[in-house]
């Protein structure tokens, strides 16, 4: 009789050792990789969204960092970016207007950005630029005939103190 106890608890425990390696195959074997882009859809915008902020980015011809101001909740953030792309006889000076979407505290403005749609140009469309954060940028194009975007790795924003 205690043979039998044994044989069908180790029955039950081998069992139970299948179903729990069954269910771990299912499960994601380690946390998405450190350059993981969030999907586009992450940063769609419905109507009436509200914006969290205006940021102003200032392109200077010959320099690789942009320089920025973010005004939110009535205070003021100045900020680099590194990481834009134009396209077309650039001016000295260019400043394009971002509005910022998502933003819930200053801290995540910071990060890098990746195209998450579209492209800015002379017609007005907007440039959408999303980070790790869920934070959107909207960028509307110079209106001088310059095309602007982001190098493949990503535009870099980081907040000065």
């Amino acid at each position: 009789m205690r043979h039998l106890l044994h044989h069908g608890r180790t029955a039950v425990l081998s069992a139970l050792a299948l179903v729990v390696a069954g269910c771990a195959a299912d499960l994601p074997q380690g946390p998405p990789p450190a350059d993981a882009v969030p999907p586009p859809s992450l940063f769609a915008l419905s109507p009436g969204t509200p914006v969290d902020g205006t940021a102003r980015i200032t392109l200077t011809r010959g320099r690789g960092t942009a320089t920025g101001v973010l005004d939110t909740n009535g205070q003021r953030f100045r900020f680099t970016v590194t990481g834009l792309a134009t396209q077309g006889a650039m001016p000295a000076r260019m400043t394009v207007t971002a509005q910022v979407y998502g933003l819930q505290r200053t801290n995540d403005f910071a990060g890098t950005y990746r195209d998450v749609g579209n492209a800015a140009s002379d017609l007005d469309a907007a440039l959408r630029l999303g980070n790790d954060n869920l934070v959107l940028m909207v960028v509307r194009g110079s209106g001088q005939g310059i095309g602007l975007g982001v190098a493949q790795g990503g535009a870099v924003v980081a907040l000065q103190p």
